[in-house]
């Protein structure tokens, strides 16, 4: 059951992380400059032309709609981009943002994302505006109020995937924000920097980024660096003191666990031809020794709201990582990676991670029930650092080193519990196995071996060893 827990694991980091994006990788910079002229070639149309460029580019992607040509693909993608800057032109904002999430996930959803995002601040700031307009009549005002929270949803949603595109992916960034509003000027920006700079200004009001400036202040001070590295190491130390009574909890009944090897090898010998007289008479072993082996999964489970949290609340945090370094890592904000070529391959902190968690696996390692499951627990104890690493990779560094901090703290806890000596077997002989009968009063053998502690004693490990106060 303890792989359980690591599935879910690893079911959820994907969905925490956004690894898989917004579906496209970086805009070319040729294609990149080639959509700011066409955007600044749009700006200087009046408003007749717009219309009249508008149906043209309609008709166009009409005839494209069906075409599964790569290249032409490209071409019906570039031209709905335009359409919705057309419509954006116009100051049909929500024909625009329609527009755009078309193409948010092809090769232009970069661009796209952030047209999404500027609109939606633009909106927002109008309609608080109206908001606070005492003239607005209280059906404007609930009318406002929607569509603020609308676009500001929009506006973040946008933004959070934008930040999701590799490290160096540039966008077109327009001031001021819609095309309705002239005159412009277009700059090309940094993608993941922009957006976690807008991002910055609706995460202040969230719980857990006061508590992590919080943390840096005491630590030193916004200022310096090293507080950034020291608030890390705080909340990684606090984590580990909050689930400390969970993880003890988990890892004694891993230990007990551990002790039952024995019986279970040999009960895998006797019923090695027969799996579900296997299963029954270990289960039957559980239950003798008190052992519930959900014990080691159920703990793992009520931690993960802690790491969520964390998640979050560096990723609320994470524009003040921005130039934030720690050894050779230049900027905790971004991935731990290192571009090889045209790949991104895993950065020095993120490959020591997977060796950590590799040799903590190593150090919980419980038997099987069948040879097929011991050879599965095998593969998956080299498959899954494996997988963590790759799936890890789109994370920003912050959060690589507050878990690698947090690992290296767990598996010191677990080599404490896990490497105490086993409370010893009364003489008096081995427990039978499941389901056989005791002759009561058999004395035995002296010097004879026992094939394991007394369910008593792995009673007594999966507690703790601590004695209870009796009752007066």
């Amino acid at each position: 059951m303890r792989w359980f827990g690591r599935f879910a694991l690893l079911l959820l980091l994907p969905l925490l992380a956004g690894c898989f994006g917004p579906g496209g990788a970086a805009l070319p910079a040729d294609r990149l400059y080639a959509v700011r002229d066409q955007f600044e070639e749009l700006d200087r149309l009046s408003e007749s032309e717009i219309d009249a460029r508008l149906k043209t580019l309609q008709d166009e992607v009409g005839g494209l709609n069906q075409t599964k040509d790569r290249g032409l693909r490209a071409e019906l993608n570039r031209k709905r981009l335009l359409i919705g800057y057309c419509w954006e032109r116009r100051g049909d904002f929500a024909d625009a943002q329609r527009q755009y999430s078309e193409v948010a996930r092809t090769e232009y959803g970069s661009v796209a994302l952030f047209r999404i995002a500027q609109i939606g601040e633009h909106v927002t700031a109008k309609s608080e505006e109206d908001i606070r307009n005492p003239d607005t009549s209280p059906a404007k005002r609930v009318e406002a109020q929607d569509i603020a929270a609308l676009q500001h949803k929009q506006a973040m949603k946008a933004l959070e995937r934008a930040a999701n595109y590799p490290v160096g992916t540039r966008v077109v960034s327009r001031t001021p924000p819609v095309g309705s509003l002239q005159p412009t000027v277009w700059d090309i920006v940094d993608v993941r920097h922009a957006s976690y700079e807008r991002l910055d200004r609706y995460y202040r009001d969230k719980l857990s980024y006061h508590i992590f400036e919080f943390l840096v202040r005491i630590s030193g001070g916004v200022e310096k660096n090293s507080s950034y590295i020291i608030a890390i190491i705080l909340i990684a130390l606090l984590a580990k003191i909050i689930t400390t009574p969970l993880s003890a909890a988990q890892f004694r009944s891993m230990r007990a666990m551990q002790s039952l090897q024995p019986q279970i090898k040999k009960l895998q010998t006797k019923y090695k031809d027969d799996k579900q007289q296997l299963a029954k008479a270990q289960m039957e072993l559980f239950k003798e020794a008190k052992i519930n082996p959900l014990s080691s999964c159920l703990p793992m489970l009520i931690q993960m709201p802690i790491l969520i949290w964390v998640y979050y609340g560096i990723r609320y945090f994470v524009y003040r990582f921005e130039g934030i370094h720690f050894f050779y890592i230049k900027n905790l904000a971004n991935p731990d990676v290192i571009l090889i070529g045209d790949f991104l391959a895993p950065g020095p902190l993120l490959l020591l991670y997977g060796v950590s968690m590799y040799f903590s696996q190593k150090l919980i390692a419980t038997p099987a029930a069948t040879p097929e499951q011991q050879q599965q627990q095998k593969m998956m104890a080299y498959m899954m650092p494996v997988l963590l690493v790759l799936i890890l990779k789109g994370l920003p560094a912050a959060f690589i080193l507050y878990w690698f901090l947090q690992n290296i703290l767990m598996t010191g806890h677990q080599y404490l519990i896990m490497r105490s000596r086993p409370v010893p077997a009364p003489s008096g002989g081995a427990p039978s196995e499941p389901g056989a009968p005791s002759e009561p009063g058999a004395p035995s053998k002296p010097g004879a071996p026992t094939s394991g502690p007394p369910p008593e004693a792995i009673d007594r490990l999966s507690r703790g060893t601590r004695r209870r106060k009796k009752k007066r």
